[in-house]
């Protein structure tokens, strides 16, 4: 009777123990399902993560290709050790030839040979990809290397180099972009040439028109004297006078050219013209500078006209500039040459009536043997260096000297300090 009483007892809490276990069991289960299926999912998220990483870089990769080989300019890379990985159509183009990729032969460069813009020969070893290769060079920016083809031809190119790096900056390789400026090279080389040639033809026609006027003053002021000479004797008979009269004007008009042409190679190869500057009264100055032409000239000066100058070089200065005027204006117009004073400067101001100089030339006007028409012949025996001469004397007195053409009307404004540097050599501009 106990004995089963115990059994009956036991039996519900072995029964609820049991089904207990299996509930922890069941829980176990479930959750170690769980985990399985999160472990399941994170593995397919990481392949997808992996394959998507590597499509990316599949298309990265392949991108950079078609850059490489469509870039417009040569390209080529090479490793550590220097052998050529990878190249484009342009570099084999510009090398004249394909070398094999990865050829340990192959190293720094796919050029048959190579040279230095000196000409000298540059060894593949010694070339600039070898150099940044090297780490004896942090990069290459724009140098110049000479190719030689293995047909013997040569073009001169550009090489931009940059280092490949890994994550911990050490080189593993480098790149080199480059393109051919043969052409540019040769377009330079010739302009300078040219250049030169013009400068020395320019310096031998300044030189030669130098000797030619300091040779020719002297006869010249024979011949001037001879005709003036006979000019004062009363025997001569008016066919007689008119012929000396004809020599005389003729040795005159050569005299002024030989002193503007002394005057240009002067100023051209003596370093400028010599300034003495004095105590001088522009109205005097003016007023000689008139008298001298037989044409009509308006004179108009106002105010205090005193100042330190080279009254000289200002006569000559404003000379030329009266006689271009006169030269160029309307006949039967006079010429105005009008001094004022502007505080600190005086101006002096040349005014003619008659065609206004182009636009285009107006900037040059200034400049050795130029004129408003390239094909105009002057009848006073003006080079195109007066108006030259006139503004190098005036800018020695560290003066202006501008023109201006409108409404019929062409000025040459001077204006000049009062006070001018001391007595000095003054160097021409321009």
């Amino acid at each position: 009777m106990t004995t089963r009483t115990q059994d009956v007892h036991e039996e519900p809490v072995a029964a609820q123990r049991l089904i207990l276990d299996q509930r922890e069991v069941n829980e176990r289960m479930v959750a170690v399902a769980i985990q399985a299926q999160e472990l399941a999912d994170q593995a397919e998220a990481a392949r997808a993560r992996a394959e998507a990483t590597t499509n990316e870089l599949r298309e990265s990769e392949e991108r950079y290709r078609t850059l490489f080989d469509l870039s417009p300019v040569a390209v080529y890379s090479c490793d550590r050790a220097g052998v050529i990985q990878r190249f484009n159509q342009h570099a084999a183009a510009l090398w004249g030839r394909r070398p094999e990729p990865g050829d340990t032969d192959e190293r720094f460069c796919g050029s048959f040979k190579m040279f230095r813009p000196d000409g000298s020969f540059m060894a593949h070893e010694q070339c600039p990809m070898a150099e940044v290769v090297g780490g004896r060079l942090a990069e290459v920016v724009d140098a110049e290397v000479l190719i030689e083809r293995p047909d013997g031809s040569r073009i001169t190119v550009v090489v931009n180099i940059r280092p490949l790096k890994n994550q911990r900056g050490d080189v593993t390789g480098a790149i080199n972009c480059f393109y051919d400026i043969t052409e540019r090279k040769r377009t330079e080389i010739q302009l300078a040439e040219s250049l030169n040639q013009e400068r020395e033809l320019a310096e031998f026609r300044e030189m030669f028109i130098g000797i030619l006027g300091h040779d020719l003053r002297n006869p010249l002021a024979a011949i001037v004297m001879s005709a003036s000479g006979l000019l004062l004797r009363d025997h001569l008979d008016r066919q007689d006078a008119a012929n000396a009269a004809i020599v005389l004007r003729g040795g005159q008009r050569m005299q002024r050219m030989i002193t503007q042409l002394l005057d240009f190679t002067r100023a051209r190869f003596g370093g400028g013209f010599s300034i003495e500057a004095k105590p001088a009264d522009l109205r005097e100055v003016c007023r000689h500078v008139v008298e001298e032409f037989g044409a009509p000239i308006q004179l108009e000066l106002e105010g205090d006209l005193r100042g330190t100058w080279d009254p000289d070089r200002l006569a000559e200065a404003l000379s030329n500039i009266a006689g271009n005027a006169i030269e160029h204006a309307v006949p039967g117009t006079p010429v105005v040459v009008k001094a004022r004073a502007e505080g600190p400067e005086v101006v002096v101001e040349v005014t003619n009536q008659g065609e206004p100089i182009p636009e285009a030339v107006l900037p040059f006007i200034f400049e050795p043997f130029r004129r408003a028409a390239q094909h105009e012949r002057s009848a006073t025996g003006n080079l195109g260096l007066g108006l030259y001469i006139a503004k190098q004397i005036v800018q020695s007195g560290s003066g202006t000297l501008a023109a201006h053409s409108t409404g019929g009307k062409t000025t040459f404004s001077m204006r000049l300090p009062r006070q001018a540097p001391s007595p000095t050599q003054v160097a021409p501009s321009g």
